[in-house]
């Protein structure tokens, strides 16, 4: 009699690397959706890993929320331990994301966003519950490619390496005079 009410708390729980994973059915939908930097619907069209992250080029067809062009990259985890999230090349989703942790991304996502597919009726309706509809893409915001990620940090050592070599010669020339 004294064991049975100890059994319960022997049994093991469930494990789970990222427990606050999006759940689509569940009862505060509406406060999930409600805390993106940005909300679209898009198609991932390609993938770069790099290090620990994955960045996911989106064609965007509609935004709710956001400076969001006709393209732009995600950041996520490759690690599902880390909440990463992956998404599937050809595949629309409604996204919502953070400006946390983009790794150069203009913005980034992880399993516990509200992010799922764009056919999911029922964060659809909380997206527009929270954000009203939604408008087209701005085409005046630059589009952000996958190749684009790292490429002002490139082009200024590319910059300053021609610096140096200008100044270089200037200094020789000067020498020889």
């Amino acid at each position: 009699m004294g064991l049975t009410g100890a059994l319960p708390l022997s049994t093991p729980g469930v494990a789970s690397a990222c427990s606050c994973a999006y759940a689509p059915d569940g009862p505060h939908i509406v406060e999930q959706v409600s805390h993106a930097a940005s909300v679209f619907t898009g198609t991932a069209t390609s993938k770069r890993a790099e290090d620990q992250t994955e960045f996911y080029e989106f064609k965007v067809r509609e935004v709710f929320e956001g400076d969001v062009g006709a393209s732009t990259v995600v950041s996520s985890s490759v690690q599902s331990a880390a909440c990463g999230r992956g998404f599937e090349i050809g595949t629309e989703y409604l996204v919502f994301t953070s400006t946390y942790e983009t790794n150069g991304a203009p913005w980034s996502v992880n399993s516990c966003s509200a992010t799922t597919n764009s056919n999911n009726d029922r964060t659809r309706e909380a997206a527009v519950t929270v954000y009203g509809s939604p408008q087209a893409p701005d085409p005046q915001t630059d589009p952000v490619g996958v190749d684009d990620i790292g490429a002002p940090a490139w082009r200024g050592f590319a910059l300053g390496g021609v610096a140096v070599l200008v100044m270089a010669a200037l200094v020789r020339l000067r020498w020889r005079s």
